[in-house]
């Protein structure tokens, strides 16, 4: 990818010894999208570890919430508008397994969904090609939501060699114009979308993370998932 003269601007590089609630705040409940995971903000579903966050999806012994999760957000916090968006992770995988990196306006609580706009710089459909279609644990997915187009027709996605998400770490981002947002891996692009005249995408946006298990677009977890599941996150930098 060609170099632009951009700086560090912000960035969570999770040293410390806990996740740091001046930058995060945590979703509870059951969500969105028909998902089976319980989001918590307990330390068993998303921790520090050796400079990275965890997130880690787990079944429970508990009918009423058998699967927990967590999903981590910068709403109030920190916003982002333009610039380059990155983070350095390593993936879980498995059937029903949804991890994902991705933003939302911050004027989402006025305007609702999708007239906020979404950005979904990465999300992983886990799974075995041979048995489940395209989900695959080597493919990620590079997305936008806007009025008009909240579904499907924009999506592009980025297949390793030989390799799955979940067997190293990739640094995995946006370029974020004016003009265009790029989603690359590793320094190589593999989507564009012209956003000229898309206004969902000129305002300031919250980051999310998040594992997801289950729902519309995973399905149900079969006889191959393998769980306990861990997202793990070195960093997360933003460029302008």
């Amino acid at each position: 990818m060609k170099k632009k003269d951009y700086r560090l601007v912000w960035s969570e590089e999770f040293d410390g010894s806990e996740i740091n609630r001046d930058i995060w705040s945590f979703e509870e409940g059951y969500v969105r999208n028909h998902e089976l995971q319980y989001y918590t903000d307990n330390p068993e579903n998303s921790y520090i570890q050796d400079g990275c966050l965890v997130i880690e999806c787990r079944k429970e012994d508990n009918p009423q919430r058998p699967y927990t999760s967590a999903a981590l957000e910068t709403i109030g916090k920190a916003e982002f508008l333009y610039g380059k968006i990155e983070m350095r992770a390593k993936l879980p995988y498995s059937k029903g397994i949804w991890p994902a990196f991705w933003t939302l306006g911050c004027d989402i609580n006025e305007v609702g969904w999708p007239r906020c706009g979404e950005i979904d710089i990465m999300e992983l459909i886990g799974g075995i090609p041979e048995k489940h279609g395209q989900n695959s644990d080597d493919t990620i997915y590079g997305t936008i939501h806007y009025p008009g187009e909240q579904n499907v027709g924009n999506t592009c996605s980025c297949r390793l060699f030989n390799e799955d998400y979940c067997d190293d770490f990739h640094i995995i981002g946006i370029e974020w114009t004016e003009e265009y947002i790029k989603w690359y891996v590793d320094g190589i692009i593999y989507n564009e979308r012209d956003i000229r005249n898309i206004p969902e995408f000129h305002k300031p946006h919250f980051l999310i993370v998040n594992t997801a298990f289950g729902g519309d677009w995973p399905g149900d977890p079969d006889d191959t998932t393998v769980l306990p599941q861990k997202y793990y996150i070195d960093w997360i930098r933003y460029y302008k």
